[in-house]
């Protein structure tokens, strides 16, 4: 016979040795237990497979694994180190009792001063070596700043970082005050679960168990066990039809049950302060409700139940899985989803109620696995019960037919908690009398489950006693008897996972908390849009702003230059933008059926574009209205017509017989073929500048609308600007703008057309043939006994220029206003008496064709002056009609903006009082949250 040697002491030793041995190692979250020859990586095997979220932090699971280092799991890194130091202590203990210490300072030299500076005998080594390495270093320490700035950037400035981090060690201390004390975490617990659920519309963050099982599993009666209470007595044909999130909170002060019901799909019987009558009630009503309706619901009635009897505990009971036979509908589906739903709530476990029935035939196993996609998705994450195991009893009278029993369920990860809940004889009762009895029951239930499971235990002895070769039942299986082993369990799951979640929890309080704030603030701000006369007083603050914007961009403003990079252009930029804008087509005036031809003269030169225009380079403000002036005068010049197109054309522009005189008239004929030249060319050219500059203007408003919204006083308001205002603000500056470009281009051309109307050989840009060579041969003096060469007319009018010049200058340098004056009235009246030729006097009876080239000669060198002129004075007008206009055009702008009628714009936004409101609940919830966080703090 086995053992046959050992006396019952020995055996019994044996016996209990055995036992502990075989659950030496035990995981404080799943309670899986493990033998005491388990090593380390299998341990760490278990931690990563069934709980990887704790892979980092394997002490969560087995305090052995304190010291464990993945990366080396048999630990023959960490031997070789211990050796390798162990080693070089001994050396250095030899070499100091060999009285080595001068052998220590030159080993110290060695490491340092000697190493890459001296040589063995004085000679210069490797100093290189130790600047590298210093470069080196000092590198690194670059790349560390830098990378320290990085983090600065993404977390905040470096105050920020500071604060978070204290907060942060802040939120952990809180956490381990909260969890020396039960009554006051679960409070907190409660406050913050009804924040998320209630105001934030979230699922609560603290974990609970959810309770589910087949509908004969009796998971009404566990939830009612861990409530010590009669809440949720459920009918035939009715069932539980929605989950009931409850958390339970130990009271010693309450003499009676206080309850706190509410739920969003709850149409009545709610409150904060309701009795256990109450809320039977209500959460009957309620499932009696959804099953008329023939429907579940994933929306849940959440219950918050304090007693001097209760146990602190979160869990949610859902539906059992039923079929509907009656009207042929299976509820599978239905369950699924909301189990599915429960499941996808934070930190969430399974509380799974098994049948006293073999592993192969237990229907809830298979229904989760479907459920859940595979059983390694849900087993780990679950807490099982075997409900009414009193049916199992009698088949189980020896340890070994138990320990068969639970075998299969075992080698499936399945280690069950056993319960036994007394039943009543009959329950088709009045509803009263039902709730009475079921309420006795309950007060009897653990002590009878108590008697049950010791006379289960004492058979299993006598059995033993009197076959000793039988087995005794596994420890894992013993420490699993009767309900409070599993509430214990799951209280000890529920508290540390919440104790070790509170940190992350605050800090999330208080992100939600400024996020609510900043939305109420911005939603109060949105507020005064619903009122005309607030709007009138936003829109002239935007105005004012943009106005002033504007302005400086035309100044010249670096700082939106480098906060806006992405909106400065190249001329190309600028150029394609206006063309495709619907002012491209828009007809500024009559001249603008040309403007064509303008653009291909600009198309001519793009390639490349001149480099005194600098187009490739990326402009913003005012620079750009500079650079649009060169291009405009460039393109004028580039554009100027060749009179001798006009050839055949001079004769008859001379017409005959002007004024009764027999005499060509060829001034008539060169005033005309200049006006026609340059009314040509300049006109559309002046009408593509202006709307080409308007075009920046445009573009600069909608800049300084964005601008004004980052980093102003206001910018949060003004970003709320409805955008029908919006509009309206673009489509009013708009027509203003148009209005000043119709304005500038009619004073423009108005004032170009004296310029070819008339002509003036006068021009200060003009020289007529005084300045050309003669065909003549040249003339000689007889002066004092020698010839001389006489001055010719362009030597002559080369001297007067330079004595013109030179006294000019003389006066400048002297700031002699007197003489300037005197200078001034010389030159007018020598405009006034001198005689200057334009076109020759000697002319045929009818103009030759030498004589025609001869008069667009000259027209065409009257051009080229008026040209140079027209530039200067064009440059004048479109700085004074168009620049400058602009700019005192902005300053009434607001003014008149502020004069229409906005009440039209105005649209109020109804749900603004109700959004409003619902956050200002939010934030006083989560208020009163960190509040109680607050008083702990003190309490502690």
């Amino acid at each position: 016979m086995k053992d046959a040697g050992k006396t019952d002491e020995e055996r019994k030793a044996a016996t209990a040795k055995a036992a502990k041995d075989s659950c030496a190692f035990v995981c404080k979250i799943c309670r899986q237990t493990f033998m005491i020859n388990a090593k380390q990586p299998q341990l760490y095997l278990h931690v990563t497979t069934k709980h990887p979220t704790e892979a980092a932090t394997p002490v969560i699971c087995f305090d052995t694994l304190v010291d464990f280092d993945p990366e080396d799991p048999k630990g023959e890194k960490a031997a070789a180190a211990e050796a390798e130091k162990k080693k070089k202590a001994a050396e250095k203990k030899k070499k100091k009792a060999a009285g080595g210490g001068g052998d220590d300072l030159l080993g110290l030299l060695d490491a340092g001063l000697s190493k890459g500076i001296l040589g063995g005998a004085g000679e210069v080594l490797v100093v290189g070596n130790v600047s590298d390495e210093r470069r080196k270093k000092r590198d690194e320490r670059r790349k560390q700043k830098s990378r320290s700035r990085d983090d600065s950037e993404i977390d905040g400035d470096t105050e920020a970082s500071k604060s978070a981090a204290l907060l942060s060690t802040t939120d952990a201390n809180i956490a381990k005050l909260l969890a020396k004390n039960e009554d006051d975490l679960l409070n907190f617990v409660v406050k913050v679960n009804k924040v998320y659920q209630e105001q934030l519309k979230r699922p609560a963050p603290f974990m609970t168990f959810a309770i589910c099982g087949m509908q004969s599993a009796g998971k009404s009666t566990i939830m009612e066990r861990f409530m010590c209470a009669v809440l949720n007595i459920v009918q035939e044909g009715t069932g539980t039809r929605c989950p009931l999130d409850t958390t339970c909170i130990h009271d010693a002060n309450l003499t009676d049950p206080k309850c706190e019901l509410n739920g969003e799909e709850l149409d009545g019987g709610g409150g904060d302060s309701l009795t256990i009558d109450e809320v039977f009630t209500a959460i009957t009503n309620h499932n009696k409700k959804l099953a008329e309706e023939d429907r579940f619901s994933t929306k849940s009635l959440n219950l918050v139940y304090r007693a001097n009897n209760v146990q602190n505990m979160r869990f949610v009971d859902t539906p059992g899985i039923i079929s509907n036979k009656g009207q042929g509908k299976d509820n599978r589906e239905d369950i699924q989803d909301i189990l599915r739903d429960t499941l996808k709530k934070p930190n969430t476990k399974l509380c799974v109620l098994l049948e006293p029935k073999e592993f192969s035939t237990n229907p809830i196993v298979d229904f989760c696995d479907e459920t859940f996609g595979g059983r390694d998705k849900w087993t780990n994450q679950a807490i099982f019960l075997m409900t009414k195991f009193d049916k199992q009893l009698g088949d189980s009278v020896a340890g070994s037919k138990a320990n068969k029993f639970f075998e299969e369920f075992h080698n499936n990860g399945i280690v069950p908690h056993l319960v036994i809940t007394p039943t009543l004889p009959k329950e088709d009762l009045p509803t009263e009398e039902l709730f009475n009895q079921r309420k006795a029951l309950l007060e009897t239930a653990s002590d009878e489950e108590s008697k049950r499971f010791d006379a289960w235990l004492s058979g299993h002895e006598n059995f033993l006693q009197r076959n000793p070769d039988d087995e005794l039942l596994l420890e894992k299986t013993k420490q699993r008897i009767g309900f409070e082993s599993a509430k214990k369990v799951m209280r000890q799951i529920m508290l540390e996972d919440t104790a070790r979640r509170l940190p992350e929890v605050l800090s999330a309080l208080r992100r939600d908390l400024a996020s609510c704030q900043n939305e109420v603030k911005t939603l109060k701000e949105k507020r005064r849009f619903n009122d005309p006369k607030e709007v009138k007083l936003v829109v002239g603050q935007i105005l004012e702003l943009v106005q002033r914007r504007i302005l400086d961009y035309l100044d010249g403003d670096l700082e939106t230059a480098v906060k806006f990079p992405e909106k400065l252009q190249t001329l190309d930029d600028e150029l394609d933008g206006e063309e495709d804008s619907d002012w491209y087509s828009k007809e500024l005036n009559h001249h603008s059926e040309k403007e064509e031809e303008w653009r291909s003269r600009v198309e001519v030169i793009s390639n490349p574009y001149p480099a005194e225009i600098q187009a490739e380079k990326r402009f913003l403000g005012g620079k750009q209205v500079q650079r649009a002036i060169a291009l405009f005068q460039h393109v004028l010049i580039d554009s100027l017509p060749d009179p001798y197109t006009l050839k055949e054309h001079v004769a008859t522009g001379s017409g005959y017989l002007q004024g009764g005189l027999q005499r060509e008239n060829w001034e008539r004929a060169i005033t005309a073929i200049i006006k026609t030249c340059m009314k040509q060319c300049t006109h559309p050219g002046i009408n593509f500048l202006i709307k080409h500059v308007g075009h920046i203007f445009r573009q600069l408003f909608h800049i300084a609308l964005e601008d004004v919204k980052k980093g102003e006083e206001f910018s949060s308001t003004f970003k709320l600007i409805p955008s029908a205002i919006e509009r309206q603000l673009v489509r009013k500056f708009d027509e203003m703008l148009w209005d000043l470009m119709l304005d500038a281009g009619e004073k423009t051309h108005v004032a170009l057309e004296p310029m070819y109307s008339t002509l003036d050989p006068n021009l200060p840009t003009f020289h007529s043939d005084e300045m050309e060579g003669e065909d003549s041969p040249a003339l000689f003096t007889l002066e004092g006994g020698s010839y001389k060469k006489t001055p010719s007319k362009k030597d002559g009018t080369v001297s007067r220029m330079m004595d013109g010049f030179k006294r000019k200058m003389e006066l400048m340098v002297a700031l002699d206003g007197s003489k300037a004056k005197e200078m001034l009235k010389d030159e007018t009246k020598k405009r006034a008496t001198e005689k200057k030729s334009f076109l020759p006097d000697e002319r045929t009876a009818m103009i030759t064709d030498n004589e025609t080239l001869v008069v667009i000669k000259l027209a065409f060198k009257y051009m080229v002056a008026l040209m140079e002129f027209n530039n200067f004075v064009l440059r004048f007008q479109i700085n004074h009609y168009l620049y400058l206009g602009f700019k005192n055009r902005l300053n009434s702008f607001t003014r008149e903006i502020l004069m229409d009628d906005w009440s039209s714009l105005v649209e109020p936004d109804n749900d603004l009082e109700k959004e409003i409101n619902d956050l200002e609940g939010k934030i006083s919830g989560l208020q009163d949250s960190l509040q109680e966080v607050q008083r702990i703090q003190a309490k502690f």
